[in-house]
């Protein structure tokens, strides 16, 4: 059963028109509470392990632990938002933020930080999953596809400035002000989505959080075989953008000596690669086929990583930065595969928006969390068990497509 939202609720409200630079640049901001709430502890991973008196796979897991979370988030707040609104789940996720990020400020040990930062996950996924919702329910086809990449191009803005103000932050005094700063940054979303979000989703779908219908997101994405084929391009791609992300810290810091501030730069030029890559593809989709333009994505993002996983085996170099050329190709790619794979993927399921993007982003974090995990823990002082995992899972996304355009060419001829 559905019910129509009701029309009062923007009523005498000014609230953002969607589509507009200020809808786009708010959306990426929600969209972003992942990456910031990620990136911007990265620089600070060596420092609370000895803080904490742990280990360096342990304060790895800070990172791993919350993609846990992140990914039970999505399975919540998706079926939640069908049924009571896109605005009023994102604003209760964001109270949780809040919350998890100020007590991540206080915790003792890192057992405590740990369960504070799944809590944190969790939070997070609402606007992760809502801002693609809304971004869904709102527009249709390369349209999405363009909103989409925009969107992510704002949201690159987070890996390009989070480390680097993390690492500062760090030289002031503690890796705690990080996470006081993080629920300083969720109070200023509440804010702004309470003021000037207006509600996207047209009609409540009461019986959305019925055990049945749970499953529905999951069932249909599964029994889809155009969403089947493109969201795992998409969990692929997002394998190795955590697996970077993990294992970044103990790459460029422990194994190469970089201190924060270097490594917040590196960051820097890696995320600004990644922006353009998202900034072309909202271009690229003009002119080409989606699913042409994911092939494109997958090829470079391999030639990325593979360029760096030769140099890390046969020229062993002695500065980090030698790895950045091929990181910044692998995320100038990232985009085309990103965007266009996950508008393919929910094209299908305008009806269960919520359900389908959830179960989709359940799939892109846990699949992804627990790839990351286990390269962490074979972490052997170098680059190699990282890059070659990377490019393994790229060309296993990689065939999945290129058999479906094939069958898909079969059936046509």
């Amino acid at each position: 059963m559905t019910v129509s939202s009701p029309a009062p609720e923007n009523a005498g409200r000014r609230h953002l028109r969607p589509g507009s630079s200020a809808f786009i640049a708010l959306v990426a901001a929600l969209m972003t509470m992942t990456a910031m709430t990620i990136d911007i502890n990265l620089p600070a991973i060596p420092a609370l392990a000895e803080d904490l008196g742990t280990t360096l796979t342990l304060s790895q897991l800070t990172v791993t632990i919350f993609f846990f979370g992140f990914a039970l988030g999505q399975a919540f707040w998706g079926p939640v938002s069908d049924r009571y609104g896109r605005k009023p789940a994102m604003l209760v996720g964001i109270v949780l933020y809040v919350l998890s990020s100020i007590a991540c400020t206080f915790a003792g040990t890192i057992d405590q930080l740990l369960a504070m930062r799944f809590a944190q996950g969790f939070a997070a996924g609402a606007g992760a999953i809502l801002g693609r919702a809304m971004i869904r329910d709102l527009f249709e086809g390369p349209q999405m596809a363009r909103i989409m990449s925009l969107a992510l191009a704002a949201f690159v803005t987070a890996p390009i400035i989070a480390p680097s103000i993390g690492a500062a932050l760090l030289s002031l005094g503690s890796w705690r002000l990080i996470f006081a700063l993080l629920a300083v940054y969720g109070l200023v979303l509440l804010v702004l989505c309470a003021l000037l979000l207006p509600e996207s989703l047209s009609q409540r779908n009461l019986r959305a959080l019925h055990p049945s219908r749970l499953l529905d997101g999951y069932i249909a994405m599964a029994r889809n075989r155009t969403s089947l084929v493109f969201g795992t391009v998409v969990t692929c791609g997002f394998c190795g953008l955590t697996i970077y992300l993990t294992n970044a810290s103990a790459i460029f810091m422990s194994a190469y000596g970089m201190t924060a501030g270097k490594f917040g730069a590196v960051f820097a030029v890696v995320a600004m690669f990644s922006a353009l890559g998202n900034l072309a593809n909202a271009r690229v989709v003009r002119h080409l086929p989606l699913v042409r333009a994911i092939g494109i994505g997958v090829g470079g993002a391999a030639a990325g990583i593979a360029l760096n996983l030769a140099v890390a085996s046969f020229w062993q170099p002695e500065s980090g930065w030698a790895l950045v050329p091929g990181f910044c190709l692998f995320f100038f790619f990232f985009g085309l595969i990103v965007a266009n794979g996950t508008t393919l993927a929910l094209q299908p399921h305008r009806h269960i928006a919520g359900a389908a993007t959830s179960a989709l982003g359940v799939a892109q974090t846990v699949v992804p969390a627990t790839a990351a995990s286990l390269v962490a823990a074979s972490f052997d002082g170098t680059a190699r068990p990282a890059l070659l995992t990377t490019v393994l899972l790229l060309a296993a996304g990689g065939g999945v497509v290129a058999m479906h355009c094939r069958r898909q060419a079969e059936r046509a001829g």
